[in-house]
């Protein structure tokens, strides 16, 4: 086991950070999620991500001292978003131990670890395939899913305790830091940037997109990369129509240009989806009042970007650059290598998912290409109803009184939700549903869960109001 001694420094900042608050601990994780590549432990060639040892610690001491302050005889309701949650993370858990050795054997797949497979199927591409078995992915990815679904359940109670607040906090200082490492990265820095490239992962920072070196930030890919930029992007710009915050309009801009930088179908794509959905949402920004102000800054900020562009695309060779990447992104990615190894990948999920009458083959046992292929080929389709239960809930479900800052953050955090699953649709290979996602849409269902507390306390105060006896607004006693 190696330790990472740039890590110390982290964990050292976490620990002065929970001794003051221990909520705060949920917005210092959802900080250094940008970090991915930066692993505080190392075992046996498998990395654990700081941001998922924070994590853990900071679940491990919510936990003890709910324990050490709970009172007997208390039971603990959970909302619906959250029992469906529990039951995903536990029909995986299942499926990760007693389904990978109930169907062991009967058809082959293709493993997470691309090097361990033993028969090769096709010249088009290297993975290998093996007989269906149990294996040490059967424990990580169960860990992840089970890191990812207590950190939501976390992030909820600390939101629940000290403000929303907490979780969007996490998530402006994860877009600074995402922006800064982009910025590092297209300045091609990488002697500063191998302190937080720790991971065991294959680096993919050499990667060159029409003449342009690919901006993987602290990922160790531009997928990834793309894909918390994008959420990150959509979240911010979404926060920014509705509040005309300029902090919001710096995070939402820089983040965007690190998306494109990027140079990922799956960034793309996510992109694109973000735009649609932002429009899909105008009503949320558009009924509000709009200011001159804000107006006049809107107008002159669409008038400089198409000015910009206008600049862009007539002085330097942009034509040829964005040819290319529709070329080589959209249109030959379906024939590329890439992308007839992940259709090979998506099918033999799928045929998992047929081979053990919808049940699943476990948690880690496979390799997949889409969220639906990995959760159908993984966890079955009691794993898929039990998603999509708590997506409904947590994220889909409409948010009842429409108060300002709720509004925001809601609106926000649910496009940034469906952004990152838009990516997640396109590229996941795993059904961990990750600790970004799970930070989004805690935000959601807090957001939510206090304009219902909102509405309920409107209508009590009205339905007392009008009791009979009780004296309406407005009206003198001494009459």
């Amino acid at each position: 086991m190696t330790f990472a001694p740039f890590a110390a420094i982290f964990i050292i900042a976490w620990l002065w950070v929970v001794l003051r608050n221990l909520e705060k601990g949920i917005t210092f994780v959802i900080a250094v999620l940008p970090f991915g590549m930066f692993a505080a432990i190392s075992l046996a060639g498998l990395s654990l991500l700081l941001a998922n040892f924070l994590a853990m610690l900071t679940i491990a001491a919510l936990v003890v001292r709910r324990m050490a302050s709970r009172t007997s005889g208390t039971t603990v309701m959970l909302p619906p978003e959250s029992r469906y949650l529990v039951f995903f993370a536990g029909y995986a858990l299942f499926s990760a131990f007693i389904l990978v050795r109930l169907f062991e054997g009967d058809f082959l797949v293709f493993p997470l670890n691309l090097n361990a497979g033993t028969t090769q199927v096709s010249i088009s591409y290297p993975s290998a395939m093996w007989l269906l078995r149990p294996s040490g992915s059967n424990l990580s990815q169960s860990f992840y899913i089970l890191l990812s679904c207590g950190f939501f359940l976390a992030a909820i109670s600390a939101a629940k305790r000290w403000g929303s607040h907490v979780i969007e906090f996490g998530l402006v200082c994860a877009a600074w830091i995402n922006i800064i490492l982009g910025i590092l990265d297209f300045l091609a820095l990488d002697d500063l940037l191998a302190i937080i490239r720790t991971a065991d992962y294959s680096l993919a920072n050499q990667q060159q997109m029409g003449g342009f070196a690919r901006v993987i930030g602290g990922f160790s890919e531009p997928a990834s990369f793309a894909a918390a930029s994008s959420t990150l992007t959509a979240y911010f710009t979404m926060s920014a129509l509705i509040g005309r915050k300029s902090r919001d309009v710096v995070l939402a801009t820089g983040n965007m240009v690190c998306t494109v930088l990027a140079f990922s179908s799956t960034g793309t794509v996510a992109l694109l989806g973000a735009g649609v959905l932002i429009l899909l949402h105008a009503r949320g920004f558009l009924t509000n009042t709009l200011s001159r102000t804000f107006a006049h800054a809107l107008v002159i900020l669409a008038a400089a970007v198409v000015f910009a562009t206008c600049l862009f695309v007539l002085l330097t060779p942009a034509t040829d650059l964005i040819s290319d990447m529709i070329q080589r992104l959209i249109l030959e990615k379906r024939n590329s290598m890439s992308g007839i190894e992940r259709r090979a990948w998506a099918y033999t999920a799928f045929v998992a998912f047929w081979e053990t009458w919808g049940l699943g083959a476990g948690a880690g046992s496979l390799r997949g290409n889409g969220l639906l292929s990995v959760l159908m080929g993984s966890v079955g389709l009691p794993g898929v109803i039990a998603f999509a239960g708590f997506l409904y809930y947590a994220v889909l479900k409409p948010i009842g009184h429409q108060d300002a800052e709720i509004q925001r953050m809601f609106y926000a955090s649910r496009v940034s939700s469906l952004t990152l699953l838009c990516s997640m649709l396109l590229s996941a290979t795993t059904a961990d549903p990750t600790l970004l996602l799970m930070s989004v849409a805690a935000l959601a269902a807090v957001s939510r869960d206090a304009s219902v507390r909102v509405s309920n306390n409107l209508g009590r105060d009205e339905e007392t109001a009008h009791q009979p006896g009780m004296p309406l607004q407005g009206t003198d006693m001494r009459s």
